[in-house]
């Protein structure tokens, strides 16, 4: 058995301009989720990526899934699951 680690995870900074390309332009590493299944609330960051046919987030925790990204000929799906919440800047204060 190898001790490499599995270069088809890493973990969600990875794709850290994708998703705030997904989300708008925000900055989604440091948003936080709260797992449906374990109730853990993580940084997006934290969260663990596997690459295969498309991406795949899972909580550090217990390994749910998070959110699965999927890219065809000229569209992208995203399906998130959780508790996600997203914290971005705003019009100034007056």
């Amino acid at each position: 058995m190898s001790t490499e680690p599995d270069a088809t995870v890493l973990d969600a900074n990875a794709i850290a301009g994708l998703l705030a390309e997904v989300f708008a332009g925000a900055e989604m590493t440091s948003a936080s989720r709260a797992c449906q299944s374990c109730g853990q609330r993580r940084a997006i960051g934290e969260h663990r990526l596997y690459r295969g046919a498309g991406l795949v987030l899972r909580c550090p925790a217990c390994n749910d899934i998070a959110m699965i990204m999927v890219e065809g000929d000229g569209w992208r799906e995203v399906r998130t699951a959780g508790f996600w919440s997203l914290r971005v800047p705003g019009p100034a204060a007056a």
